[in-house]
C-alpha cells in the first residue's frame, strides 16, 4: 500500500521524493530495483539517455506486470475448476453415504 509519506532516491542519477511503498525499506529496495534495471538496460543499449532507459525500463516492467498478472488469472482458473472437482465429489459423497448436507442444531 502506497502511504503519504515520501522517500527521497537517486535512481539513474536522477533524485526524486517517491511515495513510500509498505515502508521506507521496501520503497529504497525497490529503487535499487530500479536503478539495476536501469543500468543493464545502458549497458544493452550502450546509450546514457535517462528519458529513454526510463521508458524502456518502465515498458518492461508492464511487460512484466501483464505476464504476472495472465499466469495468477490461470492459476485462479485451475483453483476453481479444482474446487468445483471438489464439490462434485462431496455431493456425490453426501448421497452415497446419505448424509444431510444441511448442518443439524444440537439440543
Amino acid at each position: 500500500m502506497i502511504t503519504e509519506q515520501r522517500c527521497r532516491l537517486e535512481i539513474a542519477r536522477i533524485k526524486i521524493d517517491a511515495p513510500v511503498y509498505k515502508d521506507v525499506d521496501t520503497t529504497r529496495a525497490i529503487g535499487r530495483e530500479v536503478e539495476e534495471r536501469i543500468k543493464k538496460i545502458e549497458k544493452k543499449t550502450e546509450v546514457i539517455d535517462t528519458q529513454k532507459n526510463a521508458v524502456i525500463a518502465a515498458f518492461d516492467c508492464m511487460v512484466e506486470m501483464h505476464v504476472l498478472v495472465e499466469e495468477h488469472e490461470e492459476d485462479v482458473r485451475e483453483l476453481t475448476k479444482a474446487l468445483e472437482r471438489l464439490t462434485t465429489q462431496m455431493k456425490s459423497l453426501e448421497k452415497r453415504f446419505h448424509l444431510s448436507s444441511t448442518p443439524h442444531d444440537e439440543e
